[in-house]
């Protein structure tokens, strides 16, 4: 548990230390729209400045992998950014699930409610990737929470993008995350994204977690379009590889960036 907690720490030293930095760093100029939905993997891009963007959507999944037949469905998943410097933005994250299993047992409660930061590290030149510092808390939820950690959780991780050519991107990402109590799960995934036109886009990904020497392997499809220059509307689906018969999901959602400024 001491070395858990001391993992824990250091995660929350590094943001704080990042943090601190970016706020001496000199602006950059204005960015585009950039949505961190849909895609089980996020790209290195970060909130312009005085930009708040709301990421929200809705879910629903039917899985069988634990052998137990159930369907849950994501009420909501919002996730609040801030750009709160030219180099670094403030996120907090929190869904809400209903989950009903065939032998009539009902689960409701929030899922993955954190707060954390994305800090670019580097912009990204000729073949050198975009990179960014991925950092978030995990917020327990105690002994009646049905879907939260009963202990403080971390995650850290690097993101990385290259442009391989005016309508086609690469993206990449490496985590470690910890629930507070096991071993930490590996995230890794990259995806290709392809551009179609100037509003419509198309995500192919593959991305795994890894725990107790056990893997899970997934992959997923999303698209996205831009229904005005602060508003992408989303859809996607994810595919798992271990056991493609036993999980069916659908992704909808919208990302709405509130303020110009």
């Amino acid at each position: 548990m001491e070395s858990r907690t001391n993992a824990l720490i250091v995660i929350i030293c590094i943001t704080a230390l990042s943090l601190l930095s970016s706020l001496d760093l000199s602006a950059q100029q204005e960015g585009g729209f950039t949505a961190d939905r849909p895609g089980a993997t996020t790209g290195p891009d970060v909130l312009p400045k005085g930009r708040v963007q709301w990421e929200t959507g809705t879910a629903w999944e039917r899985s069988s992998l634990d052998e137990t037949l159930s369907t849950t469905w994501t009420v909501n998943t919002s996730m609040l950014r801030w750009g709160f410097s030219d180099y670094a933005e403030l996120r907090f994250q929190a869904d809400y699930l209903h989950r009903s299993y065939k032998h009539g047992r009902n689960e409701n409660g929030f899922d993955n409610v954190t707060i954390g930061t994305k800090i670019k590290l580097f912009e990204g030149q000729n073949a050198f990737p975009a990179v960014s510092l991925l950092a978030n808390v995990l917020i327990p939820g105690g002994d009646n929470a049905e879907f939260l950690p009963l202990h403080t959780g971390g995650q850290t991780g690097l993101l990385f993008s290259n442009e391989l050519t005016s309508w086609c991107s690469l993206g990449y990402e490496v985590d470690l995350i910890w629930n507070g109590y096991t071993q930490p799960t590996v995230f890794w995934g990259l995806g290709l994204g392809f551009s179609v036109g100037e509003n419509f886009s198309i995500q192919v990904e593959e991305y795994n977690n890894s725990f107790e020497g056990y893997s899970e392997s997934w992959s997923e499809l999303s698209f996205a379009f831009q229904l005005s220059p602060r508003v992408q509307l989303d859809l996607g689906t994810d595919i798992s590889l271990n056991h493609p018969d036993k999980y069916h999901n659908l992704l909808l959602g919208v990302s709405w960036q509130l303020t110009s400024r």
